[in-house]
């Protein structure tokens, strides 16, 4: 008998005694239980994007819509879970969401089942690794999907460190549309340890560089940003060595694009100077945003950080441009005589000499 058969007999249960019918019910019951397994087996399993289509996949749940919220017994992940780790069942998470929203598949806090578990779906989907670029559009397409039908959404990256995921995958494109969508992201998440996703390996610093610099030009993709006290730009160097670190830097921040670079390496790294200004000697004739040469800048920095003072090295003052004893600093709103005087250094010999030089500014 078919199932055809076997519902046009069920529609007559009704001619049925009461008792007869009552126990067709019970057997209706542990028929409608197995198959509900069977649906979760098929939903966790057996899904092939080449085999099945969504309007298959749709009916399955219509029927046994428990069984969307029913964990494998291998790993305990719920379908829509499974699917991510599954390149012919990826393409179904979409649909898997969209019906366990509507279910309530997992949980109300779940999303459709996408946020449920230690390591949930949207963390599987943006990790996984393919060195097939099908296979990795696949993914990529899943996630733009998912974000278009807002169950992905902008608070997600940040609260699930998808970017530190992403990192771990082999997918650069991943990377960058979850910072495209969420660029404060790139400040927020950091690693496991407390790093800085810039510090996360030498295979990654390049892309993530380059979705700062895309971002966040004006502070130079963070390379001049302190962990410890030390900036990404010395670790670089430090942990691959100047060639290949100052190649990649080259590659993000491109020379001929004046990004001054080295306007802000003297105010934050000047024991620098020298490397950095081989690779971007232009700029040292080049002013920054508030109209200040490299000399100015440097000038100013130093006074700032009270590495020059009259005593120990006078000639610095003496040898000053009157541009650079004339102009007043833009970061601290003070003229270099007030420089030399501020943060309980009162270098009294240089203030006299840079009011002599200069008294128009009082």
């Amino acid at each position: 008998m078919n199932i055809e058969n076997l519902i046009t007999n069920l529609q007559r249960c009704k001619e049925l005694p009461n008792f007869f019918r009552d126990k067709m019910d019970v057997v209706a019951a542990k028929v409608m239980a197995e198959m509900t397994k069977e649906a979760r087996n098929f939903l966790c399993h057996e899904l092939d994007d080449i085999k099945h289509t969504e309007d298959q996949v749709k009916a399955v749940i219509d029927i046994f819509p428990e069984s969307l919220s029913m964990v494998n017994d291998r790993y305990g992940r719920l379908p829509v879970q499974n699917a991510a780790y599954h390149p012919d069942r990826v393409s179904f998470i979409p649909l898997l969401a969209k019906e366990g929203l509507r279910l309530n598949a997992g949980s109300e806090e779940s999303r459709g089942g996408l946020l449920y578990g230690r390591e949930n779906t949207l963390q599987a989907l943006v990790m996984k690794e393919d060195d097939n670029s099908e296979v990795t559009a696949k993914y990529e397409k899943v996630l733009e999907d998912l974000h278009e039908m807002g169950l992905l959404k902008k608070g997600d990256i940040k609260k699930f460190e998808l970017l530190y995921y992403a990192l771990n995958s082999s997918s650069h494109q991943r990377f960058e549309m979850l910072a495209d969508w969420d660029p404060d992201s790139l400040i927020t998440t950091s690693l496991p340890n407390g790093k800085p996703l810039l510090r996360h390996s030498k295979r990654t610093c390049e892309t993530v560089l380059t979705s700062g610099m895309k971002h966040f030009p004006e502070r130079l993709g963070f390379l001049f940003r302190k962990y410890k006290g030390e900036t990404i730009c010395e670790t670089y160097i430090e942990r691959f060595g100047e060639i290949k670190a100052m190649s990649i830097i080259c590659r993000c921040i491109p020379p001929a694009e004046n990004h001054l670079l080295i306007h802000r390496a003297v105010e934050i790294v000047p024991h620098l100077e020298d490397k950095l200004i081989k690779y971007y000697p232009d700029e040292a004739f080049k002013k920054d945003a508030t109209g200040r040469t490299l000399p100015q800048v440097k000038f100013h920095a130093q006074l700032r950080n009270g590495t020059q003072t009259f005593d120990n090295n006078a000639s610095y003052f003496v040898n000053a441009r009157d541009d650079e004893v004339e102009a007043k600093d833009p970061r601290s709103g003070l003229f270099p005589f007030m420089l030399a005087a501020s943060n309980n250094r009162s270098d009294l010999d240089a203030v006299y000499y840079l009011l002599k030089r200069c008294p128009q500014v009082l």
